[in-house]
């Protein structure tokens, strides 16, 4: 029996191009720490796919921060922001002009935001989670309401990994850099753009202390609050050019790219204020020790190289297939709710039109069905589903579900990719059809 699998938001099959590029690599000692002629190797290696990575991003190079995956690249944006946060304050001038630090993000953010916010949230950052409406779409009012002076940083997903609702990051962008004229202007020598010592960059009274602050940034590009953007599954979709999205810290992860497990990408911008999570040899800027994944990087960046390549073409043909199977389940089931459908506007949305959520998933509650045993039936058949992130396999039901209104109880995820067919979408309805009647 063929297998069908529609679980890409999941994880992504390894695109056998990213493995034949990563079994180059596989079969030598590359340590690229090292100054004889493997260690070279593996450092020119290294560097041409960080190179690689950035030009993906329109970054620099020395921007791409290596990690173990999303998760990692996630908290590294949030705790390494908030412990150069900690560490300003200590500051006998900062003292008299910023109390407690405060944190926004989206009540639908990914498990590795929520709980390092709730982490951090007991370590005595103040917190905002903005809800969200019944799209799953944050308000831009309530967002620039929240922003206040004690601000570091805001975490917004660029599209979400149940639903797929993109939030409008530019728009976001904007307001942050708002906010930021904003603050400066009215900022005192004790505030953050009064510490800010021009043109480095950094602070004053902290010396050269941390990778944090970059060389040649100006105090204008270091202001708070950052901006940071988990990009997880808006990359094989969308235009991630951080210069035109205007953020300042953004997450990649190969395994939803068609790339290898255990290797992703935080992206921070020069003269961000971020501090190590894990210390050791000094590593990627001093930002993440530990002898680098030769094998990953590598593949990572073909996976990258690749995406971007098909990226318009793909975009369209999963786009259809989408749209022909929710018509389809409509058919089927008429009470069928497609969660996040009803999207309008949002000028994020610049390269690849009708694209109001990403077009690989499709969130369906089907009122009055267990979805768990709909996920079990569909699998017994040889087609695999979710019913909520697999992040979330200890909760008894999804918190995005729950904050956009829907019942995660009866709702299920497809999820669609590269070798997704219209033939598999037709036998998956063909078994939905005698399931659900």
């Amino acid at each position: 029996m063929k297998s069908i699998y529609l679980d890409y938001a999941s994880i992504t099959p390894v695109d056998p191009k990213v493995r034949k590029e990563m079994d180059k690599w596989s079969h030598e000692p590359l340590n690229p720490s090292s100054i004889h002629s493997l260690g070279v190797k593996a450092k020119k290696a290294m560097e041409g796919a960080r190179k690689g990575v950035a030009e993906f991003l329109n970054a620099h190079a020395d921007e791409i921060v290596f990690t173990s995956g999303g998760t990692e690249a996630n908290v590294l944006a949030l705790e390494g922001a908030a412990r150069a946060r900690h560490n300003f304050a200590k500051s006998a001038a900062f003292k008299n002009g910023i109390s407690k630090p405060h944190l926004i993000i989206s009540a639908i953010e990914h498990s590795s935001i929520i709980e390092t916010v709730n982490m951090l949230e007991k370590h005595g950052v103040e917190v905002t989670r903005l809800p969200v409406d019944n799209n799953g779409l944050v308000s831009l009012e309530q967002l620039k309401k929240s922003i206040k002076l004690e601000t570091f940083m805001v975490s917004i997903m660029t599209a979400n990994n149940e639903i797929g609702t993109i939030q409008p990051i530019r728009e976001i962008a904007k307001l942050i850099r708002d906010a930021r004229r904003k603050y400066r202007s009215e900022a005192s020598d004790t505030s953050f753009g009064g510490l800010l010592d021009e043109p480095s960059g950094r602070v004053r009274g902290m010396g050269n202390r941390g990778i944090a602050w970059r060389n040649n940034v100006s105090g204008a590009e270091a202001a708070y609050p950052l901006f940071h953007t988990d990009t997880c599954q808006a990359v094989l979709y969308q235009d991630l050019d951080v210069e035109k999205l205007g953020i300042d810290l953004l997450t990649l992860d190969a395994s939803k790219a068609y790339g290898p497990r255990g290797i992703g990408t935080l992206y921070a911008k020069r003269g961000t204020p971020i501090e190590p999570l894990i210390y050791g040899g000094g590593q990627e800027n001093g930002l993440r020790s530990g002898t680098e994944n030769i094998p990953g990087i590598v593949g990572f960046a073909k996976a990258l190289e690749l995406a971007k390549k098909n990226m318009f073409k793909e975009t369209q043909r999963i786009l259809e297939l989408r749209d022909y199977f929710e018509m389809e389940v409509n058919k089927i089931k008429p009470d069928s709710i497609i969660n996040a459908a009803d999207i309008t506007g949002s000028s994020s949305r610049v390269k690849y039109p009708s694209v109001s959520r990403v077009p690989h998933i499709s969130n369906i509650t089907f009122p009055g069905i267990d979805a768990e045993m709909l996920v079990f039936r569909l699998d017994a058949k040889g087609i695999a589903v979710s019913t909520k992130s697999a992040c979330l396999k200890d909760e008894d039901e999804s918190y995005v579900l729950r904050a956009i209104g829907a019942d995660s109880k009866s709702s299920i995820r497809f999820s669609f990719g590269r070798w997704t067919n219209k033939e598999d979408i037709k036998k998956t309805l063909v078994y939905l059809k005698k399931f659900l009647s």
